[in-house]
């Protein structure tokens, strides 16, 4: 038993990982429009007149979105301000957080794939 024994006061490896996991989890931006139908129904017409060209319905000269499984805050960030290298333009100037909020919203309702 000797080697099983942990000194008075130690916690587990596995329950500090877990403790550092959370925090960082906490720390998480999320979209707060998720699932609100009224921001989904905006999200669809804000993506039909600036995203579909690039992006479609399925992906198409973009990524498929539909498909995406980039975070919230990578996918706002993306948005604003824009991917260097690729022909991902910066909206930051053209689209406010809340607009892009929205358009994540209705991405993430669909299931197109």
């Amino acid at each position: 038993m000797r080697g099983r024994l942990r000194p008075r006061g130690a916690v587990p490896v596995a329950l500090v990982a877990a403790a550092l996991a959370a925090a960082a989890a906490a720390d998480e931006v999320v979209n707060p429009l998720l699932g609100q139908p009224e921001a989904i129904a905006a999200g669809e017409a804000i993506y039909s007149g600036r995203c579909v060209l690039c992006h479609g319905s399925a992906g198409a000269r973009g990524p498929n979105l539909f498909a995406s499984k980039i975070s919230d805050e990578r996918f706002l960030e993306t948005v604003i301000n824009g991917r260097k290298g690729t022909l991902m333009p910066a909206f930051g100037n053209r689209m406010s957080p809340d607009d892009v909020w929205m358009v994540h919203a209705f991405v993430k309702s669909t299931d197109r794939y």
